[in-house]
Order: structure tokens, then C-alpha cells, then sequence
């Protein structure tokens, strides 16, 4: 019998996906309808909270919530997770029970604003990171 030459798993190379950021960020439940007309690079700031995403959704001035701000990236079409490890060193996007999570979302914005022109690249789990 001769040998059956096995086919082998070849890698396709995906081609690096850039965007670059922009200065218009939205903060979900109150800029909804200004990010329905989000374009490449915009960031969509949403509460990882489940109190402010269903019975007080969109009461960013109240107190006694845990929890942390999310960002998603527009890449012209869809919103696509951004890591954020690399762009809030200290965990400011986290909010305790004694603070205002719009407090938060401000100081976060105020960050985000100085990083405007980063370019982020696209990882292999369709997550964006800083390049």
C-alpha cells in the first residue's frame, strides 16, 4: 500500500484591521439616538451593572451600584468590544456603591478624549486593542 499524503490545516493570514479613534463618545440610555449615526473610530460607553441596565436604566446619578464601565469601538458598521486593560491602567472605568457611576463615566470620557487619534487593531477574537 502507498502512502496517503495527509492535508494539513493551513493558516490563512487575516489582514491587520486598524481604526483609528475619534472624540465623539456616547453613554448608553442617554446618547441612543445620536449613536444609531456613530461613524469608524466612535466608542459606545455602557454599564456592566444589571441594576443600571434594567429596573434604573439610565439613572447614572444614583448611588449604591457596583460595578464597571464597558466600551465598545464602531468599526463603521457594528459596535466591536475594546480591551481595556491597556487604556485604564488603575481601573478607572469601576464604580463602588458610594460613587456616582456618571462620575465615573466622566472621568472615563476625560480619558478617552486624550486618547483620541490612538489607532487600535483588531485581535483574533474580533476584540480591539491599542497597537
Amino acid at each position: 500500500m502507498a502512502k496517503r499524503n495527509k492535508l494539513t490545516y493551513q493558516v490563512k493570514e487575516k489582514t491587520k484591521v486598524t481604526i483609528t479613534v475619534t472624540d465623539r463618545i456616547f453613554l448608553q440610555y442617554r446618547d441612543d439616538e445620536e449613536a444609531l449615526q456613530a461613524q469608524k473610530g466612535d466608542l459606545l460607553v455602557y454599564p456592566n451593572n444589571e441594576a443600571l441596565n434594567t429596573t434604573y436604566q439610565g439613572e447614572y446619578e444614583k448611588t449604591g451600584f457596583v460595578g464597571y464601565f464597558k466600551i465598545d469601538v464602531c468599526d463603521g458598521k457594528v459596535w466591536q468590544p475594546l480591551l481595556l486593560n491597556e487604556i485604564f491602567k488603575n481601573n478607572e472605568n469601576h464604580f463602588s456603591k458610594t460613587e456616582r457611576s456618571i462620575d465615573t463615566f466622566n472621568l472615563c470620557a476625560e480619558i478617552l478624549r486624550a486618547k483620541a487619534g490612538m489607532i487600535i487593531v483588531r485581535t483574533y477574537r474580533e476584540h480591539y486593542q491599542p497597537e
